[in-house]
């Protein structure tokens, strides 16, 4: 696996992911709203030893909501949320990183689901599945890291370039 390097948008904060991901979600939840300054967040998700914490530059930490199992990073300079740490599984840390740090190179897998859904902003028309409440939410996400665990994790492909750290463009 190569490693790829992930930007904010103004380019200053910075992290390496270095494995596979485990898949990606649409999180609606007023926490993910908020950090993300958005109708909801579009990360992917992966084990959080493929995102080294001394291989992450220019991020503040805070913990949002109760209770506050996640530990998200902010660009010092932009704001932008960068990076996610949970270690709410008992046997598993994840980490959670926006699509839209990823270079443009980067063939990321399509989302797999919205998850409190019933947080939306607005409707969203797509043909993904969308749990409404925290236990449908929890239960379908934890099914998708035990499967991917299980069948294997998606692997990234990317251009040379994207390895270096080029600029960031996913919409």
């Amino acid at each position: 696996m190569n490693e790829v390097r992930c930007r904010c948008t103004c380019g200053k904060a910075s992290l390496v992911v270095a494995g596979p991901l485990l898949g990606r979600i649409r999180c609606h939840c007023t926490i993910c709203q908020s950090a993300n300054r958005a109708a909801f967040a579009d990360s992917t998700v992966l084990s959080s030893k493929f995102v080294p914490l001394d291989r992450v530059e220019h991020v503040r930490y805070e913990r949002l909501g109760k209770p506050s199992a996640i530990r998200r990073g902010f660009c010092r300079s932009c704001g932008c949320f960068v990076v996610a740490y949970s270690n709410t599984l008992p046997f598993f840390s994840l980490a959670f990183v926006p699509a839209v740090c990823y270079p443009e190179q980067v063939r990321l897998p399509e989302p797999a689901m919205h998850i409190y859904y019933e947080s939306r902003v607005a409707d969203v028309a797509d043909d993904l599945p969308k749990y409404v409440g925290a236990w449908s939410s929890k239960i379908a996400f934890l099914r998708m890291i035990l499967k991917a665990r299980m069948s294997g994790s998606f692997a990234l492909e990317a251009s040379r370039s994207a390895l270096g750290g080029g600029a960031n463009r996913r919409a």
